[in-house]
Formats: structure tokens, C-alpha cells, sequence
């Protein structure tokens, strides 16, 4: 296989080495341009593929439709790929499960993984994050209290789903009381139904799932959280991990200089807004 595509130019100039080759016949100079020209329109048209687990249940970052994967961190990891020459194939599904066949080595990568003490060693990372996210704790909408500090949700019950990261601040605390979800839509009927104390959402999560009743919404952020880096993480056991992990830091740096990467974040921006009026 090429290292890279050949472009037309550099098809034409070696090809053009049989160009006024007086010596040779015409016949022959056609054939060898005919096997030459094949050969090459065949490496132009020919892609490199990588499959990458896309998480299907984080919309408007990654989620599972009809036609596929879509969201914000679909089209910035297609895009960084694209600008290396390499294609890409979403394989969508549960992001724990996702995770877990990156670690043992049966899949490349996976995102949206968050750069966490927990995992940090576990997974190759690219070197910039994909973006950051927001979290915040929720309450039932109609909560009286006040949250000052982290240690105002000792004794609490807190949901969270199942397999995220939410940063050291959560992840490591042992004075609230955990109770996991298979997803972020279970946390918040859980918390309608006073099964939880509190939730932990990211902030475009929580727009995109947040439950209104005669125009209020049913929920309210009590307290900020950890903001996150998200990342695609890659397989240390995979064999091509870290090919596919150098691969795509080199073209995330491309769309950065280039304008590709903010292109996407204002599309969805805009996108996301004029569904919210």
C-alpha cells in the first residue's frame, strides 16, 4: 500500500517519463501507460479504513440513529481521520461495553471517554481532548435547599451512569452514596420519582434531555461540577492502537489550523439552538 494518495500531478509526471521514449514503440509505450495509469487510479480511489466504537446514548455529543452514529464528537473524530486520509466505520453501542473491548484489545478505540485518574493508565490518548463538558448536580425542580460545597452531598444519594467519568471530585469521593444507571434519560426519571437525592448530568445532556411540565422545567442545577476533558481513547493491547492514536492526533491538529473543528462545534451550536426555540 502507498504511504499517501498520489495526485494527478504527480500521476502525469511519472507517467511522463514515457512520454518521448523514441526508442520504444508505440504499442508497448501504451500498454505500460495503460498498467502504470491503472495501478495508480486504483491507490487514488483506494481508502485506508479504521473501526471506531462510537458511544450510542449521549446525544448531541454521540448517539445511535436510523442512518448511524451522529453528533459533535462524531463529526470532529470523522473529520480528523478524513484529514490523514483515513476512513472511518462507527461501530455504535453501550460506551461501557465500548470501553471494555478497547481495554482487552478487541476494538481500536472508543469515545466519548473522559481523561480521568481511574482510567488514565488504562488507555493511549491522543494530545489534545475532543472538547471539554460541564457537569452539573440536579434536583427535582421543586428542591428547597441550598448547595455551598462538595460536602453538602455527603450522605446524599447521587445518581450517575454507569462506566463515566465524572472527575476526580466525584470519582474518588466516598461520603456520597453512589447509585448507577444504565443511562442518563434512567437518572432523571429516578430523580422524578424521589428515588435520588441528586443526579450528575453534562450541561448539553442535560439541555437535550431535560423534562418540562406547562412550560417549567422538572429539573434544576444545584451545583457545578467537574468540567472534563473527552477524548477518544485508544487500545493498549490492540495492535494497531497506537498507529490509529498518532494517526489521529496528527489530523486533529489539521482541522484545528484549518477551520474544520470549530466549523462543526458552530453548525451544532446553531443546530441545537434553533431546536431549543
Amino acid at each position: 500500500m502507498l504511504d499517501k494518495p498520489v495526485n494527478r500531478e504527480e500521476l502525469l509526471a511519472m507517467v511522463g517519463v514515457f512520454k518521448g521514449g523514441g526508442e520504444m514503440n508505440n504499442p508497448l509505450r501504451l500498454l505500460l501507460l495503460f498498467v502504470l495509469g491503472s495501478f495508480f487510479m486504483m491507490s487514488v480511489c483506494y481508502a485506508e479504513t479504521v473501526r471506531i466504537i462510537a458511544e450510542d446514548d449521549w446525544y448531541p455529543y454521540s448517539a445511535k440513529f436510523d442512518t448511524g452514529s451522529r453528533g459533535i464528537a462524531v463529526d470532529i473524530v470523522r473529520a480528523a481521520f478524513k484529514a490523514e486520509g483515513v476512513d472511518v466505520v462507527f461501530d455504535v453501542m453501550n460506551y461501557d461495553r465500548g470501553m471494555e473491548m478497547v481495554k482487552d484489545g478487541n476494538a481500536v478505540g472508543c469515545f466519548d471517554a473522559p481523561r480521568t485518574g481511574e482510567i488514565e493508565n488504562i488507555y493511549l490518548w491522543h494530545d489534545k481532548a475532543l472538547f471539554s463538558a460541564a457537569g452539573f448536580f440536579y434536583a427535582s425542580s421543586d428542591f428547597k435547599g441550598r448547595i455551598n460545597s462538595m460536602q453538602d452531598f455527603d450522605g446524599k444519594t447521587v445518581g450517575l451512569t454507569q462506566g463515566y467519568g465524572y472527575g476526580n471530585e466525584i470519582d474518588m469521593n466516598t461520603a456520597m452514596v453512589k447509585k448507577y444507571s444504565h443511562n442518563d434519560a434512567t437518572l432523571i426519571r429516578k430523580l422524578s420519582a424521589k428515588r435520588l437525592d441528586f443526579i450528575v448530568l453534562f450541561d448539553k445532556i442535560a439541555e437535550h434531555l431535560m423534562p418540562w411540565e406547562n412550560g417549567v422545567p422538572r429539573m434544576v442545577p444545584v451545583f457545578k461540577a467537574s468540567s472534563i476533558d473527552i477524548y477518544l481513547a485508544f487500545s493498549k493491547s490492540h495492535p494497531e492502537g497506537s498507529k490509529y492514536r498518532d494517526i489521529f492526533s496528527r489530523g486533529f491538529v489539521k482541522i484545528e489550523a484549518d477551520g474544520t473543528y470549530q466549523k462543526i462545534i458552530d453548525d451544532w451550536d446553531i443546530g441545537l439552538r434553533s431546536k431549543s426555540n
